[in-house]
């Protein structure tokens, strides 16, 4: 447990590194640079938000641009501003999809604490009464892997939802009665403005107090939380603006003996210090799409300028006359004395525009030229610059976006759509290269998932409990449905075994159906069920012939979701029963719908018309 004073002391740290960079502006805070609070902070806040242009659509990177680039005029660098467009965004939701890919149903499972109250309490707490997305496994899959793409020194902790109140006597007052509620809460990584490892943790909250400023009240105080192994603090700014004055306060004791705060992780590295940080993985590729997202915005304005090019034409000189007797000469007319002003019909260009204002540039004949007689091809033409150097500014952003691609290994199409012949060794190694950079991506946002649920059982049902355990994803599968068939194919035509083809059929089905439940559960059974499942119509005949397939077999293979579909009509909780109880079932179904031997039918014509078609 970490005291009074030395909580003090750490604000005043904190308050020490900050003061001057936090100002009152327009009666509300305002930053004026980023503090050194310790060493890896600046690098930590620089990180995320060097992140977070490529990940947030709409937010306007002005470190990226700030600076313009050579020859780039002001009207051109306020063009890209009115008019940018995040190019990168779908690299990031791509890298999303790949590393989240673990959090899929089929690759996981969660293991929930039976046999008394507390359990029974902690499970239907943890799947239903978390604040906006019901549970904590919504939470995580929602939330977690997008804060770690995005804030890998961010902190996963939690705060307790405010208590119900009840009338007693006339007043209200707090529900003793009722469990704590502890709800999933992140801190950004520029909110941790001090944090000792496995310790302590204090954060700087977005709400503020009322203080005293200019002798007039404003919402800009200063709010810090603080957490240790027992205790969580919240710190308010009272008093004047000026005088850095705090009230202390312990909002909630929960004594678990252990530090209630975990970094959500990333590839770790040791500071000076001895510190740890954590890159995030997308961090190592924000280089490469810095410049990609450049790149494309400044072709941008190169195309606004090419699709608009300017005409030029023949023009006559002015022979504008004032009422003076003055005229126009290259522009100008004689005042005499040595007086000149801009002829007032030309604008001072001597020529004379025979068209409407256009921003058409005229060009002036030669001097001496006759009538008749022209320096120019055509009286009229338009300039327009070449495309080259559009198409490489556009071919060096392509470039760019494939190599952060190729480093986060993110891909949006197979090699065969982009006309490429890899290996299948060449397959192999890039599949296990994408696997060893998914596993401990998705091993530390697992990480997460389980302090979330420890931290929630120990709060709300004691610091002994035991809570629902994680079997973590050991292998992920990358593919598409359509190389998951291709490879069906493959092993068919080769005449693979037919376990090695039962296999990846049954990989199809939990690849394509994963999400939709009843649709699963009935493949299941029916890859569980029909062991003619994997045979081609010539080999279910040659096994029939030679009597090793019954002809229920048969019927099952060839109607087995009309069965299972009048089974469930017979017992809506069919599919909800134990799997071999829903085979057994699907086998007396099919049996009792094959023919007998006193039908017209024989048991092998009956075979050989299903198999026909």
């Amino acid at each position: 447990m970490v005291g009074l004073e030395e909580i003090q002391l750490i604000l005043s740290g904190v308050i020490k590194a900050s003061e001057k960079l936090y100002v009152i502006e327009n009666g509300a805070g305002t930053w004026k640079g980023i503090p050194e609070y310790y060493e890896g902070y600046k690098e930590a806040v620089k990180q995320k938000n060097r992140i977070e242009t490529h990940a947030e659509v709409d937010k306007f990177p002005k470190a990226l641009f700030n600076k313009r680039a050579p020859n780039q005029n002001e009207e051109e660098n306020e063009y890209v501003k009115e008019n940018y467009k995040n190019t990168t965004h779908p690299v990031y939701m791509d890298y999303l999809a790949v590393t989240s890919r673990g959090l899929q149903d089929n690759n996981w499972r969660i293991n929930y604490p039976k046999g008394n109250s507390e359990a029974d309490d902690y499970n239907e707490y943890i799947t239903k009464d978390i604040s906006v997305f019901k549970s904590v496994e919504s939470y995580v899959k929602n939330i977690v892997p997008s804060l770690r793409s995005k804030d890998a020194n961010g902190v996963m902790t939690f705060e307790i939802k405010p208590p119900k109140m009840v009338e007693v006597n006339g007043e209200l007052v707090q529900d003793d009665t009722e469990r704590l509620e502890p709800q999933p809460k992140y801190y950004s990584s520029p909110q941790v403005v001090a944090w000792e490892w496995n310790t302590y943790g204090m954060f700087e909250s977005h709400e503020k107090s009322i203080v005293q400023y200019s002798n007039n009240p404003i919402k800009a105080g200063r709010i810090f939380y603080f957490y240790d192994d027992v205790n969580i603090w919240k710190i308010t700014q009272v008093g004047k603006f000026i005088d850095n004055s705090f009230a202390y306060e312990v909002v909630f004791e929960h004594d678990l003996g252990e530090f209630p705060c975990k970094k959500l992780g990333g590839v770790p590295s040791i500071l000076k210090d001895g510190s740890m940080y954590y890159t995030s993985r997308f961090y190592f590729a924000v280089d490469l799409l810095d410049w990609s997202l450049l790149y494309s915005n400044y072709l941008n304005v190169s195309i606004a300028n090419v699709c608009f090019p300017f005409r030029w034409m023949v023009g006559d000189e002015c022979d504008f006359q004032d009422g003076s007797g003055g005229s126009c000469y290259g522009g100008t007319i004689n005042l005499g004395e040595g007086g000149k002003m801009p002829c007032p019909s030309c604008q001072g260009s001597g020529m004379k525009v025979r068209t409407s204002p256009m921003k058409t540039y005229l060009l002036r004949p030669k001097e001496g030229q006759s009538e008749g007689d022209t320096s120019f091809p055509e009286p009229i033409g338009f300039v327009s610059p070449k495309t080259d150097t559009l198409d490489f500014t556009k071919q060096t952003a392509k470039e760019y976006t494939e190599e952060a691609r190729s480093i986060l290994h993110v891909k949006t199409t197979n090699d065969k759509a982009t006309g490429k012949a890899d290996t299948a060794t060449g397959d192999l190694i890039d599949l296990k290269a994408m696997f060893a950079f998914v596993q401990p991506d998705s091993d530390q946002t697992f990480d997460i998932f389980q302090f979330l649920l420890d931290i929630t059982g120990k709060v709300r049902e004691g610091k002994d409990f035991d809570g629902a355990t994680l079997v973590y994803p050991k292998t992920f599968d990358f593919r598409t449905d359509a190389d998951i068939l291709e490879d069906i194919k493959v092993a068919r035509d080769a005449g693979a075994p037919t376990h090695i083809v039962n296999s990846l059929i049954f990989q199809y089905i939990n690849h394509r159906f994963y999400a939709e439940r009843e649709t699963a559960l009935v493949s299941s059974l029916i890859v569980s069920a029909d062991r003619l499942l994997t045979l081609t119509n010539e080999d279910i005949v040659k096994r029939k012939a030679q009597n090793a397939v019954e002809t229920w077999e048969i019927v099952l293979h060839d109607s087995a979701f009309q069965l299972v579909n009048e089974l469930i009509a017979e017992d809506p909780n069919f599919l909800d029963l134990e799997l071999q109880v829903k085979v057994e079932r699907l086998e007396a179904k099919a049996k009792d719908k094959t023919p007998t031997a006193t039908n017209i039918l024989s048991a092998q014509e009956r075979a050989d018309r299903i198999i026909g078609g």
